[in-house]
């Protein structure tokens, strides 16, 4: 047992520390209690001022911060204690904000407010050096790959991810393929984000170094700064939106992967329910794996078979092909618990992996915003550089100019120096001019008579003022001209100057203006393809259109549109054809209906004489019976007439007075009864029969032969007493007993005709009703499929003419689409004509990034050092483990061989006891004998 856990101990790494261990260990792994996104990142200055302990001296930096020396190892520290757990978060909120902090933040002071993902960067020049996640030495992951050859460790990961995605939501193949293809959208809209994102951060940087070039011009300044306030709201917008576009993004893969875990864990469940046995479910009922594996084969022999489970000694050695590993039975709660523990100690080793390949990540991020620092620095350089070559080339226009003012300047000077030089002449002449004037006053007092030389010297110094004064005015009138054209000169080139700054702020206005202009045509551009793309993917949704093909871009789109419209047509022209087919069978039932309706009014005219005969047949029956009843009255009061000569000839012959009674009684039944005469004359009389009825034989040219063959008028007729003038008379002929035997004979035959008649009438009325009843049926189900077809009728109309509407509508949105899809390939060759001038704005931004590619080696160099000491710590602990895994192979290995050397001795004891028992029984066999 203690060898188990040992084994189980060393391959997750989580065996207990002991006191002696000096050896560094890995900070637990935390996740910040903030339950929101961790992107876009807050303020630089908080996250830096929570991240960084109060005691750095670097806690206020805000970029990045490549630390050289290396902490010494921290005592290991327990995940369940409140300073572990504080760390821990306080480590994973640093490395999220430095994860996803923008590449353009900037240092705030305790004083200065407190600036968004996107402050403006007021000193450029600045030292870009930021807190390096991995700095610390106590972080430390394994760079290398994973050996994937190590069973037990894969089978740990194995049951590790099935049991935390045994709860992942397993979406259904539509869900499926809407995800990827929203997630393909979302990509290829985050990488034009992110390209906006780098670009609107040039444009920035761009006015940051234009406002600084400004600053000392106070007119251009603020309007450079309003440029600069404008160009960080645009950069918080697309970061805003990169935000957006990334979280979404991130929302459908986590989905995806979750989807694709959960069915993986399913189908390996579904594979380990089907290949575990019945009795091996637990993996700790090792019964049938130790009946299989054991050397001692059979209870009847007692020795092992040599050729199964012969003793070789390689499946005792650990790692080898048919290593045995034994297993104990352990009870329900034994087992629960020990699983659960197994399961924590497989919970600390991923988390250890994780916060491996969670480090690993961030050293990638450390390298990307490394990169991020890189192309902003490279940026900043070569907008400097732009302007120093633009300043260097206005010079160079102006100094032809200024070299030529500079000769005037110097023949101006020329002529001064001349003028000065000639103004120390006339000096040193005045200066002469006093000698002689004091000689000319001691010669006037020596001599009274002088007045000549006076005169002359008087003439010689007025001479000299003039020319002394014309000399005065002639330098005055130079230097007058001298400051004038020196002030015309500043004056020029301050105009000059000012035409400069406004015709760089022009140009950065128009910069600027074409710059809104791209980006609002590029963003309205994204925005109609967006809406088009959505209103497409609502109208594929709302009328089910099936997309053919795995492109979920917009022409992959109007193709599907275009197949389903084309199958639209397709339908509508069947069902057209499908309309026509029902207009004619509409147009037959009509017809049937009226001829049914016909043919049920025709039965009911026929159906309602039927009734009236039968109204009729019976009040002649019932007449007809009173009469024979009468007559059987009668009868019953006289003897049966016989024919005279009949009469036996001991019959007494009766009186005359008899007989005359006899044929008084009988006469007035002679009166009723029909004579042959008026038979015969009803018999002549054609009868009229109804249209369409049957004749009584089926010959109507032969007269009818006896009173049965009459019809219910004509016997009614026949038997009427009352006689009309056209009926014969019934009473001709005189009284004999033949004839009134005849007459009754022919009465009792009319009856016999008469009932079958009635039979027969019985018979037509059941038939009568039977049809008329199937009649009212078929009239009935015609009427219903009447009411079904206008239905069904009315249904497809409706059908046609929404039909028709949906497709003027999509014939007029698939023409906007065509619409929006040939402005945007306009707008696409603009973006195009603006991208190819960029790219040769970008060209020249490449000669700047050679300079800056020896110190992104250097740091690239830095941070791949610490995932070799990583590496080299694993592999240390790696080797440990092993170590631990070998000991506890030699201790299983210890207890299989006991285990054996046991059976073998409960073997040879099993001999000899059944020894034992044969020689009791042979004993036994030989008392009893």
């Amino acid at each position: 047992m203690n060898g188990v856990r040992r084994l189980l101990g060393t391959a997750t790494g989580s065996s207990p520390p002991s006191p002696a261990q000096d050896q560094q260990s890995t900070a637990p792994l935390a996740f910040s209690s903030k339950a929101g996104p961790s992107w876009p990142p807050a303020s630089p200055t908080v996250t830096q001022q929570s991240a960084l302990p109060t005691d750095s001296p670097k806690a206020s930096t805000a970029a990045l911060f490549l630390k050289k020396d290396r902490q010494k190892s921290q005592p290991p520290a327990d995940d369940d204690t409140p300073n572990s757990s504080f760390q821990s978060n306080r480590y994973s909120s640093r490395t999220t904000d430095s994860s996803f902090s923008s590449p353009n933040r900037s240092f705030n002071g305790p004083g200065s407010p407190i600036s968004g993902p996107s402050s403006p960067r007021v000193q450029p020049n600045r030292l870009i050096t930021r807190k390096s996640v991995t700095a610390d030495g106590e972080y430390k992951r394994n760079s290398g790959p994973m050996n994937t050859r190590d069973e037990l460790l894969m089978s740990l990961l194995a049951s590790e991810a099935v049991v935390e995605s045994r709860d992942f939501q397993i979406l259904s193949s539509e869900e499926v393929e809407e995800l990827k293809k929203e997630h393909q959208v979302l990509q290829s809209r985050l990488g034009a984000m992110s390209k906006k994102v780098s670009l609107e951060t040039k444009i920035r940087d761009a006015a940051v170094s234009l406002s600084k070039v400004n600053a000392s011009h106070k007119k251009v300044s603020k309007q450079t700064e309003e440029q600069l306030e404008a160009a960080n709201r645009r950069v918080e917008a697309a970061q805003k939106e990169l935000w957006r576009v990334s979280e979404r993004a991130n929302e459908v893969h986590k989905k995806l992967m979750e989807h694709r875990a959960g069915v993986l864990s399913l189908s390996v469940r579904s594979m380990e329910k089907k290949m575990a046995p019945n009795g091996d479910d637990s993996g700790y009922d090792s019964s049938n794996r130790s009946t299989l594996m054991s050397p001692t084969t059979s209870s009847m022999t007692g020795t092992s078979s040599s050729s199964k489970s012969r003793f070789d000694g390689a499946h005792l050695f650990a790692g080898h092909a048919d290593t045995i590993v034994p297993k104990r039975k352990l009870s329900a709660e034994a087992a629960a618990a020990e699983i659960t523990a197994l399961e924590e100690k497989l919970k600390a080793a991923t988390s250890s992996l994780a916060a491996a390949s969670k480090k690993q990540v961030e050293m990638t991020r450390e390298l990307s915003l490394m990169q991020l620092e890189k192309q902003e620095v490279e940026t900043m350089m070569g907008m400097d550089l732009q302007t120093a070559e633009e300043t260097i080339l206005a010079l160079e226009k102006e100094l032809p100019r200024l070299e030529g003012m500079d000769e005037e300047v110097k023949k101006l000077m020329q002529e001064r120096n001349e003028w000065e030089e000639e103004r120390k002449k006339l000096e040193d002449k005045a200066r002469l001019v006093e000698p002689l004037q004091s000689r000319l006053s001691d010669l006037e007092a020596r001599n009274g008579d002088a007045e000549g030389t006076e005169k002359l010297l008087a003439q010689v110094r007025m001479e000299a003022e003039r020319e002394i004064e014309a000399k005065e005015k002639l330098i005055n009138a130079l230097r007058e001209e001298y400051e004038a054209e020196r002030e015309a000169w500043d004056h020029e080139r301050a105009d000059m100057e000012d035409d400069k700054i406004e015709d760089l702020t022009r140009l950065q206005d128009e910069m600027d203006r074409l710059r809104d202009e791209d980006a609002a045509a590029l963003q309205k551009a994204n925005a109609e393809l967006d809406s088009g793309l959505a209103v497409l993917q609502n109208l594929v949704k709302q009328h089910g259109i099936v997309l053919f093909s795995r492109d979920g871009s917009l022409q992959g789109m109007l193709e599907s549109v275009g197949t389903h419209l084309e199958g639209v047509h397709a339908k509508l022209e069947g069902y057209v054809k499908a309309q026509g087919e029902w207009e004619a069978a509409r147009r037959r039932l009509e017809d049937d209906v009226r001829s049914g309706l016909d043919k049920r009014e025709a039965m009911a005219k026929e159906l309602e004489e039927v009734r009236r005969e039968r109204d009729l047949a019976r009040r002649d029956t019932m007449t007809l019976e009173s009469r024979v009843k009468l007559a059987d009255a009668m009868g019953s009061t006289r003897s049966p007439i016989t024919p005279i000569s009949t009469f036996p000839p001991e019959f007494p012959i009766t009186t005359d007075l008899d007989a005359a009674k006899i044929i008084s009684i009988l006469t007035p039944l002679w009166q009723i009864l029909p004579s042959p005469e008026a038979r015969a004359a009803k018999f002549s009389t054609p009868r009229p029969y109804r249209t369409g009825s049957p004749t009584p034989n089926g010959n109507s040219s032969n007269t009818p032969t006896s009173l049965s063959d009459l019809d219910v008028r004509s016997l009614k007729s026949l038997y009427d007493s009352r006689q009309t003038p056209t009926s014969p008379r019934m009473g001709n002929g005189a009284f004999s007993i033949e004839g009134f035997a005849q007459r009754v004979q022919a009465l009792i035959n009319d009856d016999r005709a008469l009932i079958e008649r009635l039979v027969r009438f019985a018979q037509a009325h059941d038939l009568l009703k039977k049809n008329a009843e199937r009649a009212q049926k078929l009239a009935q189900e015609g009427n219903t499929a009447l009411e079904t077809y206008q239905k069904q009728v009315r249904i497809l109309e409706e059908r046609n003419m929404s039909m028709a509407a949906r497709q003027a509508a999509m014939q007029e949105e698939v023409q906007q689409f065509q619409e929006a899809v040939d402005r945007i390939s306009a707008q696409k060759s603009e973006v195009e004509m603006l991208a190819a001038e960029q790219a040769e704005t970008c060209r020249q931004l490449s000669e700047a990034n050679d300079v800056l590619s020896a110190r992104t080696l250097t740091l690239a160099e830095e941070a791949a050092s610490a995932p070799e000491m990583v590496r080299k710590q694993l592999e240390t602990q790696l080797t440990e483990c092993k170590n631990a895994l070998a000991a506890a192979q030699d201790e299983i290995d210890a207890m299989r061989t006991s285990e054996q050397s046991q059976r073998i001795a409960l073997l040879d004891e099993l001999n000899s006891m059944q020894t034992e028992n044969g020689a009791l029984r042979a004993q036994l066999r030989a008392v009893k004998k």
